[in-house]
């Protein structure tokens, strides 16, 4: 699929990979550590979500509208920063998060989510 072979979707993964082979091999770079997943969720989770859509429909022209990619923003951000730390200690609410992710957003719409 095109939609997956777009320059910054690859860009996301690969630096998705990366910070996740250092957590694994317990090598924590603040702030990467921190907030770097939740930078790059929205534009990884909507692109597969757009290549879905495309697919379905096979339609190369569709793109997300805004407002799906909101709502997505503020299903995530209430899933992980109000729900799941309600449940587990594991997990802490942080405002920066919810940046993070509406900076996701915004990288999506602008660079992604354009017809192919």
């Amino acid at each position: 699929m095109r939609t997956f072979a777009h320059p910054v979707f690859i860009a996301c993964l690969l630096l998705f990979w990366l910070n996740q082979l250092l957590e694994w091999q317990h090598i924590f770079i603040s702030p990467l550590y921190q907030y770097l997943d939740d930078l790059l969720c929205m534009p990884l989770v909507l692109t597969i979500t757009l290549a879905t859509e495309r697919l379905y429909f096979s339609n190369n022209y569709f793109v997300l509208p805004l407002r799906y990619s909101l709502v997505a923003a503020v299903l995530v951000s209430i899933y992980f920063e109000v729900i799941l730390p309600l449940f587990s200690p594991v997990y802490t609410p942080d405002a920066v998060d919810v940046l993070c992710y509406s900076v996701g957003v915004v990288v999506f719409q602008v660079l992604i989510n354009r017809p192919l």
